[in-house]
């Protein structure tokens, strides 16, 4: 075997592991619900070429202890791993170093390839015979011929300390991490012992830097004193070299806000721009003639400053405000603006209304705990997608008129747009209409995502009430919550609920929802439960789609990524699919598939 011409394998950020962001800093939430499918066996394809260029392959044997170890040693990373990135930069790494290893062995080896096959990971080596003397003495080393390009993509994976850890590779990286263009800087809470020598840290990587231009500066530290007063050079620093993408997450120490300097708001090079628990005062002109993604967590606002941050950023395509305050209207009218994102907005004090109004504006989310007040929606005539997954205050009986109101009035400005998300309390709120009998506007929506658990009492009347309004729909997806709990909720209720559930209850409201049926073809549901019990009430809306949907084309149960799947009990599932199957069905080309990740659990 030889691998004289070769080279180590390297998962890129999109690659093998399922994509990855630009660092594991900005990663966030259950990293591993978002890997596309197969990813991870293809990242086990790719750690098994890599291992048969070290190891001798002599027949069937070898490939599957090889194959054993790859799954092993990947699946060491995803279990532990706390982001797609740290998933792939530590699986990249550990492929690297065994490569150099290996390399530095090649002098020395014996004079017979052969050897025996072990399934300790750090004992294989790759066993050359060499030709002469002069090729031993002469050995190339081949982490060091590495172009520039490929080792600052990997320092792009790793925070700056790691970085500069890898200069024991090679003599020639002992200096390369100086021009890194990537530099992550964090500090654990409760850490004020280490602060002065955090900062000292800090201060000798920027004085070293070599680097023209800086492309990412991500800082997370607790805000003591000390870094409050230090972090504003270091902001300066990396402004003068042409920064692009900043993030700033700070943690309140003593109530002590840190407010972000004058000079940031000038910078004419930044694309994207992240700031957590920072003061955003802004009193004079934005310049953000470069920035296109936004994300503002945890500050207070006003409509001025706002007012002022929008107009300076006129190809803004991208804002998340998450757990902010003060801000009653957003308004804007750049042509790029994309995409809004309103995450647990906080209504105090007089400020009960947010107001948005982005006549460009092609998607808009409204998340999180956002009690106190309510959204209204001005000029959003362009929007092609809308997310409700809010919820307000719990239910009372002087707010049920007003939470009704407030759903059905958000349906009214977003009857156009053609997918449309609802999470579980907008479905509650839907449901305590019909003794009002209210009804919802017609909707254009195409797709439809549901999210919440299915058998909460008076979803299924909600969603009955949804389907009725969308005419044209074509894709129906239910993202359930249908865990053991919601079936302990469910055995303990009424006879006379679960009949409400079942299939007497979607025979009853046929006539109103036909034309819905009409045109439907692609049904998905995500994250099933555990228990059979707990399927009950999504098994009678599937059963009767499958039997009335003139045009269905499949109904996908898709459990890869729910609690259920990481028990090994995929029994269930095949049980509902197997209900399915052999329940009569509309549309002679109708399909059930259930996805399950684990080998020995085929799709049906």
């Amino acid at each position: 075997m030889d691998n004289a011409g070769w080279r180590p394998m390297l998962l890129p950020p999109g690659g093998g592991g399922g994509g990855g962001g630009a660092g594991g800093a900005l990663d966030g939430g259950d990293w591993r619900a978002h890997l596309p499918p197969n990813s991870r066996e293809r990242t086990v394809n790719k750690i098994m070429e890599t291992l048969k260029r070290h190891i001798p392959v002599s027949g069937p044997e070898d490939l599957r202890k090889i194959n054993r170890i790859a799954v092993k040693f990947e699946g060491n990373f995803y279990a532990s791993a706390t982001s797609r990135s740290y998933y792939l930069r530590e699986i990249s790494l550990k492929m690297l170093k065994m490569w150099i290893e290996s390399q530095s062995t090649l002098p020395n080896a014996p004079s017979n390839s052969a050897g025996n096959s072990s399934e300790n990971l750090a004992g294989k080596r790759a066993r050359l015979p060499p030709s002469n003397q002069d090729e031993r003495q002469n050995s190339v080393d081949y982490i060091s011929e590495l172009p520039d390009a490929i080792i600052l993509h990997i320092f792009s994976f790793m925070t700056t300390k790691d970085a500069i850890k890898t200069s024991v590779l090679s003599k020639r990286w002992r200096s390369t991490w100086t021009s890194n263009q990537y530099m992550s800087f964090s500090l654990p809470p409760d850490s004020s012992r280490k602060c002065k020598s955090f900062i000292t840290f800090v201060d000798s990587v920027l004085s070293r830097c070599t680097a023209i231009k800086a492309k990412r500066f991500l800082f997370d530290a607790p805000c003591y004193a000390l870094i409050r007063s230090s972090l504003d050079r270091w902001l300066q620093f990396a402004i003068e070299h042409g920064i692009e993408e900043v993030s700033v997450s700070l943690h309140y120490w003593h109530h002590k806000v840190y407010v972000l300097p004058r000079i940031l708001f000038c910078c004419t090079t930044l694309v994207s721009l992240r700031v957590s628990q920072c003061c955003f005062s802004v009193f004079g002109t934005v310049n953000w003639c470069s920035l296109k993604t936004l994300r503002i967590d945890y500050a207070k606002l006003n409509d001025d400053g706002m007012m002022r941050v929008l107009s300076g950023s006129p190809f803004l395509e991208f804002l998340e405000l998450k757990s902010c305050e003060g801000v009653k209207h957003i308004m804007v009218e750049s042509k790029s603006f994309r995409e809004l994102a309103i995450d647990s907005h906080k209504f105090c004090g007089q400020v009960s209304m947010l107001k948005i109004s982005a006549p460009h504006l092609l998607k808009l989310r409204l998340l999180g705990n956002s009690r106190g007040g309510e959204f209204r929606l001005d000029e959003v005539s362009s929007l092609i997608e809308a997310e409700l997954n809010f919820n307000m205050e719990i239910f009372a009986l002087d707010k049920v008129k007003a939470h009704a109101d407030l759903v059905k009035g958000l349906l009214n400005r977003l009857h156009h747009v053609t997918i449309l998300v609802m999470g579980s309390w907008c479905l509650q709120a839907l449901s305590l209409m019909e003794a009002r009998n209210m009804f919802l506007p017609s909707l254009k929506c195409r797709h439809l995502i549901l999210l919440g658990a299915a058998g909460h009492k008076g979803v299924p009347e909600a969603i009955a009430k949804i389907l009725e309004s969308t005419r044209l729909l074509e894709k129906l997806s239910l993202q359930t919550t249908c865990t053991p709990d919601s079936a302990i909720e469910l055995n303990t209720d009424s006879v006379g609920r679960r009949v409400f559930a079942g299939e007497e209850f979607w025979n009853f409201v046929k006539w109103r929802i036909y034309q819905c049926l009409m045109h439907l073809r692609h049904v998905e549901i995500v994250d099933g439960g555990a228990s059979l019990l707990a399927w009950e009430p999504v098994l009678s809306l599937l059963k009767f789609l499958l039997q009335n949907a003139l045009l269905l084309d499949k109904i996908v149960i898709d459990s890869t990524n729910s609690k259920s799947s990481q028990a090994f009990e995929p029994s269930p599932l095949l049980e509902v699919a197997r209900i399915l199957l052999s329940h009569p069905k509309c549309s002679p080309s109708a399909k059930v598939i259930l996805r399950y990740p684990f080998q020995g659990c085929p799709s049906v």
